[in-house]
């Protein structure tokens, strides 16, 4: 049985299909990013940040999110467990790690886990829910000496909701003027917001993220396509095949026969 911590270079995830990190999805796991080197952007939530050297980025379980990573980018991505004990926060954040202690810490018990996770000794999941702690404890310090206002941009908290109901209800075949009616306003300003939150329209954002879900389900499954574009909330399969190949420039049948090196979304 697969871990509840992992912990992935970010070298190995960039040798996967770009689509997989750098198109708006969700993990149902917390994820924390650690980047060493290099610089580049991250969505969280529909809004969009950068990132540079001895940056943390911390996405709870089922947040929307997408990553920039350029070649330059090292660092690692830690999976952590749905576990409340954990004590994990429940927003995103993004915080740069000013101390060369602080950063030590951090990298020092990725590093733990990692040694745990390859050694299957004895009391494996004890150890690694030790390490899981005081990566919180080392969380909630840092946020704490940064007085919260790395936290969040409160003028884009109208895309952080439409990102949180999409994320919800992608699958429900809504279109924009849905969640805008839902967030009491009018699909024009919930566009402009995003575009300047994300740099990409409302529309672009579902699209985006029901492409992603529906490359994973060709990818990782057998399902037929008709099945996946009735899960996706498409009203029919020649629909969902249409908006595929406009975003992919690949039939769904197509796409599922190229290498991940072949395999392109795109994005905005």
């Amino acid at each position: 049985m697969p871990s509840a911590y992992a912990v992935t270079p970010l070298a190995r995830l960039r040798a996967r299909a770009e689509w997989r990190y750098g198109t708006l999805h969700s993990k149902p796991h917390a994820q924390l990013y650690w980047f060493t080197r290099g610089q580049g952007r991250f969505t969280i939530g529909a809004v969009t940040r950068g990132y540079g050297p001895n940056t943390a980025v911390f996405i709870p379980a089922r947040v929307m999110m997408s990553l920039d990573l350029s070649p330059q980018a090292q660092g690692v991505l830690v999976k952590l467990p749905m576990d409340p004990t954990l004590g994990l926060p429940g927003n995103p954040f993004h915080i740069r790690v000013a101390t060369v202690e602080a950063q030590s810490a951090l990298s020092s018990y990725f590093d733990m886990i990692e040694r745990e996770l390859a050694g299957f000794e004895t009391a494996r999941d004890h150890a690694l829910r030790a390490w899981g702690l005081l990566i919180s404890v080392w969380i909630a310090r840092q946020l704490a000496r940064q007085d919260g206002s790395i936290l969040r941009d409160r003028t884009h908290v109208l895309a952080e909701k439409y990102a949180a109901l999409l994320e919800q209800d992608f699958r429900s075949g809504q279109g924009v003027s849905d969640y805008a009616e839902t967030l009491g306003v009018t699909p024009t300003h919930l566009s402009r917001v995003c575009r300047e939150a994300a740099g990409r329209a409302a529309l672009a954002i579902l699209q985006e993220r029901l492409m992603h879900e529906a490359c994973t389900q060709l990818v990782d499954t057998d399902r037929p396509a008709r099945e996946i574009a009735e899960e996706l909330g498409f009203s029919s399969a020649a629909y969902f095949t249409r908006s595929f190949a406009n975003l992919t420039g690949r039939t769904p049948s197509e796409f599922r026969r190229l290498s991940p090196s072949q395999q392109a979304i795109k994005a905005g």
